[in-house]
């Protein structure tokens, strides 16, 4: 194959700077695709991380406590439910910090115009998060 020229090469004698005197110019409009070529892909919309982290914290620092909860409703098991003293400082950051990242990525989805539904769920379990301290130190007195 040593004396074919490559395809894509310019053919002896041919001009690089436009077409050649005689040849038709291209109809306006969109050009065709080149064979082989694929059309783009329709842009990813990104997804809510804000959000998603927001929810995996809110878990993470609500499970123990919800666990400890359910175990303690037993008759038998009620002597466990000390152990929420250790979990109540757990659930509050993580209300928190789950509240904050849920409320910036609301902001940051409804800039962009991405769903927002994870970092909504994020604000919901930080308000559950912080709802039973917010019992406790706000209960007796009323």
């Amino acid at each position: 194959m040593t004396g074919m020229p490559h395809p894509d090469a310019p053919t002896p004698g041919a001009s690089t700077g436009g077409t050649a005197p005689g040849t038709p110019a291209p109809a306006p409009g969109p050009a065709a695709p080149a064979p082989g070529a694929t059309a783009p892909a329709a842009p990813r919309r990104r997804a809510d991380v804000l959000g998603i982290v927001a929810v995996i914290l809110a878990l993470v620092g609500l499970l123990p406590s919800l666990i400890i909860f359910l175990i303690g409703i037993a008759p038998e098991m009620q002597m466990i439910f000390w152990l929420l003293i250790v979990t109540l400082p757990i659930l509050g950051i993580g209300g928190v910090i789950a509240l904050i990242l849920g409320v910036i990525g609301i902001i940051v989805g409804v800039r962009r115009g991405t769903k927002i539904v994870w970092s909504i769920i994020g604000v919901v379990l930080g308000i559950l998060m912080l709802v039973p301290l917010g019992m406790l130190y706000l209960g007796p007195s009323m």
